[in-house]
């Protein structure tokens, strides 16, 4: 049986038989890993780090509601964008005096590919960033990270300052025009509520009082129109009954004393009471006050009914007068009302006006310590000029090269191993037959 310890020893025997393959190859890429460190031309890497301070070292205010927009995430939220940017490289180009030999548009433009390659950007933290810059000349390596950070600095607070400046003119505008508005808001309200309480007939006491007055008149009104037809009731009452003493009874139902032609009615009545007392019905005297009773009460109806009418006018006329007082009433409401509304607009904007002159000088402010925020910019390290370049790095390259070197010879020798046809030993014949002679070596 095949066990493994014959599988060792044939490895072992196959690894000594191409032992030369397994030494010549990580030679070989060995001496090829230090022909390309000849050839390759090395680049020196020199970085510098930049640190911004928090704005409330400067601006106290970023511990209020009125804190400005000029934070340090914001700074480093645009590194990439200005350091990556095409004026940032032609500016390096221009400095370094890269462009020598540039005849074509697109050879610089594949310049500036290339200066992009070799800027890298790293942020530490929040409040700190590393700007690095590789270039075969370590000098200029320095210098090129030396330039691009001053020119992120520079560029930075320049847009920062005319942010500012901005800001401060479109508040200034706003404030210009809400303070024009404001201005025209408060005359036109003065204007309206003066020319329309002059319109008013009265001060809303005196038609309170009036319109009180008028309702007085309008029930004392109605309660006699009420009397009138109570008192007109009983003289129809009293025509409708025959003659007699019943009918009588309706008359003196009647305030004879506050009605026309009451005291004569009252006279007759009282002399009928005084003849019927000694006289019986039939008597001359009787019915003759009893005709004369008659014709006094058929003459009291149209005296009423001309008082009716003269009441249910002059009741119709207070109620014409009670409504043009409600209607006066309702018209200072509305115009009071309206005037409450202009002066209430009249608030809102003046209250924007008071919170845009604050905006204002926030923004002023930020504006003023905009300009000394040079001093937030903080260099921790400055780009010095590398001492050992940066790539190729030389003992990553051999180790790979070797490595390489060990997994090719080991592949070389397996499929060697795999080709050869070589017998050596009994096993080695394909055929299943008995051995009847070996052939030496010697």
């Amino acid at each position: 049986m095949y066990e493994i310890k014959d599988v060792a020893q044939d490895i072992k025997a196959a690894a000594k038989r191409r032992r030369a393959i397994m030494i010549v190859t990580p030679i070989l890429f060995l001496m090829a890993g230090l022909a390309a460190l000849y050839y390759i031309e090395p680049e020196y890497k020199s970085s510098t780090t930049v640190m911004v301070e928090r704005d409330e070292t400067l601006n106290p205010l970023v511990l209020y509601d009125m804190a400005v927009n000029m934070t340090s995430d914001d700074r480093l939220k645009s590194l990439n964008d200005i350091v990556y940017s095409r004026s940032t490289i032609e500016m390096l180009i221009d400095s370094l005096k890269l462009d020598s030999g540039i005849k074509s548009k697109a050879e610089k433009q594949q310049l500036i590919a290339n200066l992009q390659e070799k800027i890298v950007t790293h942020s530490r933290g929040s409040d700190s960033f590393e700007i690095s810059y590789y270039d075969k000349d370590p000098v200029r390596a320095r210098n090129g990270a030396e330039l691009i950070a001053n020119h992120f600095i520079k560029r930075k607070l320049k847009l920062e300052t005319r942010r500012h400046e901005e800001t401060v003119a479109f508040f200034q505008n706003k404030l210009d025009e809400l303070e024009t508005r404001v201005d025209r808001q408060r005359d036109q309200a003065d204007n309206i509520t003066t020319q329309r309480m002059e319109n008013l007939p009265n001060d809303p006491e005196v038609l309170q009082e009036r319109l009180q007055s008028i309702e007085g008149q309008i029930e004392d009104m109605q309660w006699r129109i009420i009397q009138q037809e109570e008192y007109l009731m009983h003289i129809r009452a009293f025509q409708k009954q025959p003659n007699g003493q019943e009918s009588f009874e309706e008359l003196y139902k009647l305030p004879l004393s506050d009605i026309q032609f009451g005291e004569e009615l009252s006279t007759l009545l009282n002399q009928y009471e005084d003849l019927q007392q000694q006289y019986t019905e039939n008597y001359p005297g009787l019915r003759t006050l009893s005709e004369k009773i008659k014709q006094v009460a058929n003459r009291i109806p149209a005296g009423i009914e001309s008082n009716l009418k003269r009441l249910k006018n002059y009741k119709n006329d207070l109620t014409r007068q009670k409504s043009q007082v409600v209607n006066n009433m309702q018209q200072y409401y509305m115009v009071n009302q309206r005037a409450q509304s202009q002066k209430s607009d009249h608030s809102i904007y003046e209250g924007l006006y008071n919170e845009m002159r604050v905006k204002l000088e926030q923004a002023k402010m930020t504006r003023d310590i905009g300009k000394k925020a040079a001093d937030q910019f903080i260099v921790l390290d400055e780009a010095v000029i590398p001492a050992k370049p940066a790539s190729p790095n030389k003992r990553l390259v051999l180790a790979i090269s070797l490595l390489l070197g060990l997994i090719v010879g080991v592949a070389a020798s397996a499929l060697a191993e795999v080709m050869d046809t070589t017998l050596r030993d009994d096993d080695d014949i394909p055929y299943n037959k008995p051995v009847i002679a070996y052939i030496s070596n010697e």
